[in-house]
């Protein structure tokens, strides 16, 4: 009897962490890659230089981690709007489908004192991304909206 609950135990903990992992295999995965296969979705993972306008050098960099439409995006800036060195980083979450990224991003340093949003959209060379970011500026006292590029 007690050896039977032991097993039926030992039973239930195996099949719950085949479960577990199949679920995560499946949703982290497969399901992704069969979305991109499917929909044809635009690879934009990898390092991309941030700039404020379009013939500017850049400003930082930017890292993207792409499965499917779901999108995480790691930004360190070195120059401030007002051409002054600085140290920023932000972490952007958001989706990117139809050629089109949305997201919303914090600043990592200071949790979250500097949030905002970004739409961006991908140009034909699949080289660039641009658009808008939009966030409230402490320094004016107001939510501003600035162009914003990315550049491989």
């Amino acid at each position: 009897m007690t050896s039977d609950l032991i097993l039926g135990i030992i039973g239930g903990i195996i099949a719950t962490t085949i479960t577990v992992a199949a679920s995560y295999f499946f949703k982290t995965i497969a399901i992704p890659f069969i979305k991109s296969a499917l929909f044809d979705i635009p690879n934009i993972s990898g390092k991309w230089y941030t700039h404020d306008n379009q013939d500017q050098k850049p400003v930082g960099t930017a890292t993207i981690k792409q499965h499917s439409r779901q999108i995480e995006i790691k930004v360190t800036r070195n120059i401030n709007r007002d051409g002054n060195k600085t140290e920023k980083n932000f972490c952007y979450k958001g989706k990117f489908a139809s050629g089109t990224l949305v997201a919303s991003y914090e600043d990592t340093d200071m949790k979250g004192y500097i949030m905002g949003s970004v739409v961006m959209r991908l140009m034909p060379d699949n080289k660039t991304l641009f658009g808008k970011t939009v966030y409230f500026d402490h320094n004016q006292g107001e939510v501003v909206a600035h162009d914003y590029w990315l550049k491989r």
